[in-house]
């Protein structure tokens, strides 16, 4: 028989600073929720997706009371606060079992061991195996634990203190998991959507840019179905339509094609006829939606696959730019020319897509004089700009090329570990005989002052969002106030028709009283729910307390007291009352949910 675990699922706060981080769920623990609510398997899993951006910090001690199992991924400047969180969850919560992944531990699991005190690391994609390894983790504890994970494909784990990883066969089904599990993001209601939704429609890369970690996370480029590609942007809309995504005034909402989505250009000719074909099939299922999508510039240079992204209702590209300088772009394998690129970019902006173009500074070829030409060059050719300074990521060959640094700005000593937390592209954080990294931040402080960068549009975003939530939650406290006084209106006025020997024909009077009863109890139930219920059920209902007010007040009217025909109608109207309010206890738990942080 299924035993019901629950399991949470963290991503820690980012230091970046990038509003994007919030705007964007990540995809990687939506996927594993979803993997785990479709896993039949010895256990049943509740799942609890916390996204410290979005929701706030963890208390592992108060919040991980009662929970089996914690999962915890991170991205690299995340780390620090992903092994906090996974010791102090042993500390407090010494049989919870702890889970770590994502593109930061997989590639160091003995960094990941030594410092979260995990008990098992999951390398790279984890979707096919996370449900057994749960069951497994949950009903193996003892000292024969090792002998059943060394048969579990695509993990790392401790044995005589050191670290072993179990080699596995094939890639995942980019739609092993067909839609990713929004509704168990932790304080997802109508008054805190989602500022956008997010799409992914592909895994992995054509190219091999030497600084980018998606190849080695994600290899090869696999394209999920068709069909799944509708169902996930039909899945949007559903959630916008509950509230759960921001929807502008004009009945817009935004969704981000997730970043490992790269448009392929000509020269992959099957991967873009493959995607030309797909967008066109998206017509009508796109309808409402400002999209964004990431792709290569090249897409300039093929109008039918970029007049096909546009009538798809894709209306902002990040571009990889990256360097104006051919020399840097041949050293890190980003096959494109700089003159190119030019006619690209301005192809994009005469088709009206606001352009936002990622750079990258710190290169070997980078000068301080070259970078504030590129900054004057790149704002004059695309609306918005990201900057980075160039770091090096696991799994890169820049992780081991480049000497890194402390925080103090000196080479990282044995036994220390890298300071993650500057790990943000806003400083160089490997030697560099040009720019210590305290030039390097005045270097990037003074490239980024001339951008336009396009966290300045999230953060009006994010402002506008806000004062939208701060305006929906007095609403609907005025709309739980009058609904509370509605009720108890109405309660006073059943009250005084509770005694069966004051209603008019004794035959209708015993059965009506029981009724007014059982509703009055209902009503008491439903107060709470009623002020944040969604609008339009909540206006129904008390619509309907005041007609069935209205009822027994004429009922009281001596000429109608021996009405069957008023009775019944009122019999009638609790009946539809009720069956009201079973949908509000019902549905809202489900937009309610886990509000608690």
């Amino acid at each position: 028989m299924s035993k019901i675990k629950r399991v949470t699922l963290v991503q820690p706060a980012s230091t970046g600073g990038n509003f994007e981080y919030i705007a964007i769920p990540r995809q990687g623990m939506l996927f594993l929720s979803g993997a785990l609510a479709q896993w039949q398997g010895l256990n049943l899993y509740e799942r609890d997706i916390w996204f410290e951006d979005r929701s706030g910090p963890m208390d592992p001690n108060k919040d991980l009371e009662g929970v089996d199992i914690l999962l915890v991924t991170a991205l690299i400047n995340e780390a620090p606060r992903a092994y906090q969180i996974a010791r102090a969850a042993k500390q407090f919560h010494p049989d919870l079992i702890t889970v770590g992944g994502g593109p930061q531990m997989s590639p160091l699991p003995e960094e990941a061991f030594e410092y979260g005190h995990f008990d098992v690391i999951v390398n790279r994609e984890g979707e096919d195996i996370i449900g057994q390894l749960c069951d497994l983790l949950l009903e193996h504890r003892g000292p024969d634990r090792n002998k059943y994970l060394s048969k579990m494909p695509g993990i790392s784990y401790r044995q005589d203190g050191k670290v072993v990883q179990t080699r596995r066969a094939g890639l995942v089904s980019p739609d092993f998991v067909e839609l990713p599990d929004f509704r168990s993001i932790r304080g997802l209601t109508p008054a805190h959507p989602m500022a956008g939704g997010v799409l992914e429609t592909v895994r992995g890369c054509t190219e091999k840019c030497t600084y980018c970690q998606v190849i080695q996370q994600f290899l090869g480029y696999r394209l999920i179905s068709r069909e799944t590609e509708l169902k996930r942007l039909t899945q949007l809309h559903e959630l916008a339509a509950d509230g759960l995504i921001h929807t502008s005034r004009g009945g817009k909402f935004h969704v981000f094609i997730s970043d490992d989505l790269h448009t392929p250009p000509l020269r992959a000719v099957k991967y873009r006829d493959e995607r030309l074909a797909r967008l066109k099939a998206w017509k009508g299922h796109t309808d409402g939606m400002y999209m964004i999508c990431q792709a290569r510039v090249e897409v300039g240079q093929d109008p039918e696959l970029a007049q096909a992204v546009a009538e798809a209702n894709i209306k902002m590209i990040y571009a990889g730019v990256e360097s104006d300088n051919a020399e840097n772009l041949k050293l890190v394998r980003k096959r494109q020319e700089p003159g190119q690129v030019h006619k690209d970019l301005q192809t994009l902006n005469q088709m009206g897509f606001a352009v936002v173009a990622m750079t990258i500074i710190g290169l070997p070829y980078d000068t301080e004089d070259s970078i504030m030409s590129m900054a004057d060059w790149i704002t004059g050719i695309s609306k918005y700009q990201t900057a980075n300074l160039l770091t090096p990521l696991p799994a890169t060959s820049n992780w081991t090329d480049l000497k890194p640094l402390n925080e103090r700005g000196e080479l990282l000593q044995p036994g220390e570990m890298r300071p993650y937390h500057l790990y943000t592209g806003r400083q160089i954080v490997f030697q560099d005989p040009r720019w210590s990294l305290q030039e390097s931040q005045a270097l990037f402080n003074r490239y980024s002052a001339k951008l336009n960068p396009v966290d300045n549009l999230y953060a009006r975003i994010f402002r506008i969002l806000k004062s939208y939530q701060l305006r929906l939650s007095s609403s609907r406290r005025d709309l739980g106030d009058t609904l509370s006084n509605r009720i108890t209106e109405a309660t006073e006025v059943l009250r005084s028709w509770s005694d069966p020997m004051s209603m008019a024909g004794k035959e209708f009077g015993e059965n009506l009283s029981q009724r007014v009863g059982e509703l009055t109890e209902n009503l008491r139930a439903s107060a709470k729910p009623l002020a944040t219920a969604r609008r339009d059920l909540a206006e129904s209902v008390g619509m309907r307390v005041n007609e069935l007010a209205e009822a027994l007040r004429n009922l009281s009217d001596p000429l109608t007291a021996g009405s069957k025909d008023v009775a019944a109608n009122i019999s009638a109207r609790i009946t539809e009352l009720s069956d009201m309010l079973n949908r509000v206890t019902v549905e809202q738990p489900r937009s309610t949910a886990q509000t608690d942080d």
